[in-house]
């Protein structure tokens, strides 16, 4: 079945009205780009590694910013979406999934950032942390008339939690005992650590704690804890934490096919007849490996890791080379190259976003094209999407952005004292100005280490690279952003 390219734009554009925005806030590049991917049936798409991470046996899960973290304490919390889950994780049967430490936690179940480095200052994290699992407990149905700590002022509770473990760890025992009863179990989410307490140095120590001491829950097999760690906090903590931390760690990431798998399973859900005309097109290279439930489609995994396919499916809208020669390329693998960070990483949130700006674009300026994503629209997509993917970083890191907006201008490679000159003439002091400028976002260690060592932090976060022979780059996505020219780059 050949589908006319009008038609088939049409059905792209309705279909990726849904997906992120290439820009998020001209006024505050920071805007809270989580509130774009709120998890519903229609958009949740479940990557094989993923799956692992989603194991109640998966105490810790990482990940850098975007990969997922938020996205899935948010959705095992919807109780329409876990419902969905239990088809590939058929483990979380019989859990209730409590979210103990989110981005969108309740003041009334964890204390706020400020709350949290007024108590450290009095007691030990550990108790703190062990008088918030109280508090999430004693809510539930099963723990009527089994803690008498509960319900208190949050000092006086801490207070109370450090003084009676004993108290603490029957209660623990007895909820098990009855969660047994009722063939229940429960897991406790946290997620948002890096922004537990008000200083970085607090957060870190919280942090610390939870993993050291709270994470294992051991003697309450009902009861289980999920951590969603950022990968950059996990390697600082890890040389303290190491002989705690529990052996069965998941990091989370994307591949190629995850993400093309991610972006049919949206084309798939479009609304009406572009939905109804894009599965038609996904039966044609991949048949029999849709399912539908309550009118919502999924792909079948082994589909979703079908790379030749996925890449003839992608290539019947874009055609097979990025221009007249093959030599510049495939779209296939150029969009997602082109939206890789330093270390090779895609996120899915930019390469949507690049899409949804290619099928706006095609459908605007390209609707005589023999396909029906035009590659110029692709790189339009490809270099509008980077304000998405900076968007993300600065909410972690602002004093990474700070630092690359001063190199606008400049061309890559280049020798790094140049860069580090206009770092210096900014920050004349170092980087220890970093620390008080941005302190809840900048390590302490700041305070004493030169601009090399912050090189570093932003070769291992993926913002740069350092060649072989010590030259300064960085990959399209952020140098595209940051107005960084390249001889025969992409445009800035």
């Amino acid at each position: 079945m050949t589908i006319p390219v009008p038609i088939l734009q049409k059905a792209l554009l309705l279909a990726t009205r849904t997906l992120p925005p290439e820009k998020l806030s001209s006024e505050k590049l920071s805007t809270n780009a989580d509130q774009l991917d709120t998890p519903v049936p229609a958009n949740v798409f479940l990557p094989l590694s993923h799956i692992r991470a989603l194991r109640p046996y998966a105490q810790l899960v990482t990940g850098v910013r975007g990969t997922g973290k938020t996205f899935w304490t948010q959705a095992l919390q919807q109780e329409a979406v876990l419902k969905m889950l239990l088809r590939d994780v058929p483990e979380l049967t019989g859990f209730r999934v409590i979210g103990v430490h989110t981005h969108k936690g309740h003041p009334e179940s964890c204390p706020g950032p400020a709350l949290f480095s007024a108590l450290l200052k009095t007691f030990r994290g550990t108790d703190i942390w062990r008088a918030v699992l109280v508090q999430a407990l004693a809510r539930q149905p099963e723990a009527a008339g089994l803690c008498p700590v509960a319900a208190m002022p949050w000092q006086e509770l801490v207070s109370r939690v450090a003084q009676f473990p004993e108290t603490v760890n029957s209660f623990l025992q007895d909820l098990d005992r009855r969660l047994a009863q009722t063939q229940t179990s429960l897991m406790l989410l946290f997620d948002g650590l890096e922004r537990v307490a008000d200083s970085w140095k607090d957060s870190e120590a919280l942090t610390t704690a939870l993993l050291q001491d709270v994470l294992p829950l051991s003697g309450c097999p009902r009861i289980k804890a999920k951590v969603f760690l950022g990968e950059d906090q996990f390697q600082r903590l890890f040389p303290v934490c190491a002989a705690h931390l529990p052996a069965t760690r998941v990091p989370l990431f994307w591949r190629q096919t995850d993400l093309y798998g991610l972006l049919w399973n949206h084309l798939c859900n479009g609304p009406g007849d572009s939905g109804q005309l894009l599965r038609a097109l996904w039966e044609q290279y991949l048949p029999g490996s849709l399912i539908e439930e309550h009118g919502v489609w999924s792909l079948l995994p082994a589909a979703t890791r079908n790379d030749d396919a996925l890449r003839s499916l992608f290539h019947a809208l874009t055609g097979p080379v990025m221009s007249r020669s093959i030599w510049n390329g495939t779209p296939y693998v150029w969009t997602v190259g082109h939206l890789a960070d330093a270390r090779q990483q895609t996120m899915p949130r930019s390469f949507l976003a690049a899409i949804r700006r290619a099928c706006e674009d095609s459908s605007t300026n390209h609707a005589d094209a023999d396909h029906a994503l035009h590659t110029d629209s692709l790189r339009l997509g490809v270099t509008a999407a980077t304000a998405v993917r900076v968007a993300e970083m600065q909410e972690d890191y602002p004093w990474a952005v700070d630092l690359l907006t001063l190199l606008e201008g400049r061309y890559l490679p280049c020798p790094f004292q140049e860069v580090q000159a206009l770092w210096a003439e900014r920050y004349p002091q170092g980087p220890g100005m970093l620390v008080q400028k941005y302190p809840r976002h900048v390590p302490p260690e700041f305070a004493t280490q030169c601009w090399q060592d912050v090189r570093e932090v932003l070769d291992r976060l993926g913002f740069s690279m350092t060649l072989l022979d010590g030259r300064f780059h960085m990959t399209d996505l952020y140098r595209v952003f940051f107005g960084l020219g390249r001889h025969g780059g992409v445009k800035p």
